[in-house]
């Protein structure tokens, strides 16, 4: 089962929230807000989702990330 650990402004910051994730060695897939299944739009908000058992890792990732760069960016 897939977990939301952050709504993305645009596909841009989701693609930089997926990198991030990826970087610490955790899959993540994106999904749009508006319509659950529908094919990621090039703009609008969407979800990262990551399995259900890595949702505390990234949760942690994305927090240590943002305490490095001393932004809070809310994720």
């Amino acid at each position: 089962m897939k977990v939301s650990i952050v709504v993305a402004s645009d596909i841009t910051e989701a693609a930089q929230v997926q990198r991030l994730l990826a970087t610490a060695g955790i899959d993540s897939s994106l999904e749009p807000v508006e319509t659950e299944g529908a094919a990621i739009a090039s703009d609008g908000p969407c979800r990262v989702l990551v399995a259900a058992d890595q949702q505390e890792s990234a949760i942690a990732a994305l927090q240590a990330e943002a305490e490095d760069d001393g932004a809070d960016d809310g994720w």
